[in-house]
């Protein structure tokens, strides 16, 4: 976010605010009109998409570009908190094979498991690199063509039905409020229930190989 806020000046900052933020803060004065400068260009870059239409034509910008990482930033928010979740998981499930399992073949194939998304530093990351890098270019389709949005206007839940027939699955989040594609929501549910799994099952091994350690050492 704060990447696409300092790319470039956005809509409404003059060019004098501009210069005053690349200039040296030699007084009071000048520092507050740079802060709010760029207050300005941070509104830009984090609007929210406030209907199914804004969501529908964030999903589109992204697949349309090839952008995978624009194409999480457009998932719904439960979807990109579950793949927070999932990198989040694998990362402690990886520091907990390195820190409590004994060498052999059984810490290597975890560690092989989990290194991956736990060194991928995001859950961004880990969607683009699992799921949107490969599946952007069939996304394509369902930004084609006239389109029809079906959806109570107090719903969470929004259809972007396309003149073909497909239809695009989108959602409100319930913290953001804003809407996103949602045609990755049950499997990024299904990542996240198996994620934290094998994070409880990461503990339960390690305390078990503690309790072993401490047997042998009597």
């Amino acid at each position: 976010m704060l990447a696409r806020s300092l790319a470039g000046p956005g809509p409404g900052v003059s060019r004098r605010e501009i210069r005053d933020m690349t200039r040296p803060m030699s007084a009071p004065r000048t520092f507050a009109r740079a802060i709010a400068a760029l207050a300005v260009v941070g509104a830009f870059g984090c609007t929210k998409a406030r209907t199914p239409q804004e969501g529908y034509h964030r999903f589109c910008k992204a697949v349309m570009a090839g952008d995978a990482p624009a194409l999480f930033e457009a998932l719904d928010q439960k979807s990109r908190w579950a793949w927070m979740t999932v990198q989040k998981s694998h990362r402690e499930a990886y520091d907990i094979i390195l820190s409590n399992y004994p060498e052999g073949p059984e810490r290597e194939r975890e560690v092989h498991r989990f290194e991956r998304g736990a060194t991928l530093g995001s859950g961004r990351a880990l969607f683009v690199d699992e799921v949107g890098q490969g599946a952007i270019g069939g996304l394509r389709p369902l930004c084609a063509g006239d389109v029809r949005f079906d959806g109570a206007a107090d719903s969470v839940d929004a259809t972007a039905v396309l003149a073909s027939g497909a239809k695009v699955a989108l959602r409100l989040g319930p913290e953001d409020k804003s809407w996103g594609y949602a045609g990755y929501a049950d499997d990024a549910e299904d990542r996240q229930k198996r994620a934290l799994a094998d994070v409880d099952q990461a503990r339960t091994s390690a305390a078990d190989y503690e309790r072993a350690a401490a047997r042998t050492a009597k």
